[in-house]
This record gives structure tokens, sequence and C-alpha cells, in this order.
């Protein structure tokens, strides 16, 4: 008798078990292929590796394609701003659905989502890229050499990639 109590509650448990995994796996494949939407959404010179790209990925990790191919004399800030919407809007919906059904999820995932949930929805500002210059506009050639910019508010940096501002 106590044979059969054991083959029955295992078999009630297997049961139960892939009825969980039936309820879950649609959950599961729509979270993973927004994630991965949202990574293959290029944002034009800015470098993926930025924490406020990064985190847009269910399952961490940085993504493959470091910078979309683009004319960056054609990119503007609006063009920028509005990929990061579109790759954080199409996240958002990938964080909803694991978060609407943790049970269905471990808690790395869980984890990433809540992440995601609390990320900026909107740029409020970008900064292009820019070669180095002198703090008050003036065309210098001797950025490089010691002195450079000195009567002109000094030598501002060069930045290679955008820069995302939020609020």
């Amino acid at each position: 008798m106590a044979l059969l109590t054991g083959l029955g509650a295992c078999a009630w448990n297997t049961w139960k078990e892939d009825q969980r995994e039936a309820e879950c796996q649609p959950h599961r494949t729509q979270a993973l292929a927004l994630s991965d939407k949202a990574q293959g959404v290029g944002i034009p010179l800015v470098f993926a590796g930025d924490p406020s790209v990064s985190i847009l990925q269910l399952g961490g990790g940085l993504p493959g394609d470091l910078i979309r191919s683009v004319d960056a004399a054609s990119v503007t800030e609006l063009d920028v701003s509005a990929a990061y919407s579109e790759k954080r809007d199409i996240a958002g919906q990938a964080a909803r659905i694991v978060l609407a059904h943790q049970d269905c999820f471990d808690a790395g995932i869980i984890s990433d989502a809540a992440r995601i949930d609390q990320a900026p929805t909107t740029v409020s500002r970008v900064e292009m890229p820019s070669p180095a210059h002198c703090g008050d506009g003036w065309p210098s050639g001797s950025i490089g050499r010691p002195g450079a910019c000195s009567h002109h508010n000094g030598v501002v940096r060069a930045r290679p990639w955008a820069t995302l501002l939020f609020d």
C-alpha cells in the first residue's frame, strides 16, 4: 500500500510540474522574444556597454552588436533619443511579462525585469560625440600640445560616443 501511495504521489507531482511548465512556457517564450527584439534595437552613436543601455536586456551580458552602423554626420539627438525610447519600450514589455508571472522565472531574470521596469522611459538630453576643442569654441590647431587653449577656457576632451542624460 505504501508503494502505491508513493507512486501516486510521484505521478501527481510530475503531472503538477508538467501543468506548471505548460502554463509558464508561453510567458517565457514571449518575454525572451521581446528581450531579443529590444537587444536588436541599435542606438546610434551610443556604446552598448553604457549602463543606461546595457541594463535593457533580460539575462545580462553585452549585446554582440556594439554600435549600429550609421553615417554619424546624419544622426541627430532626436534619432538617438527615439532609438533609446523604442528599445526601452520593448524591454519594458518583456519586463512586465516577467513581473506579472514571477513564479515562471528565476530570481536573476526577475531582478533584471525589476531593473528594466525602473529604467527611465525617455531621454531628457543627448550630448553628441565631439572632437577635442577649446572651451570657448576657438578653433585651435594646437590641441594635443602643451598650452593648447590656455587662453580659451582650456581643452574640452573629445567624446567618442553620444551620452544619454535623464531627469
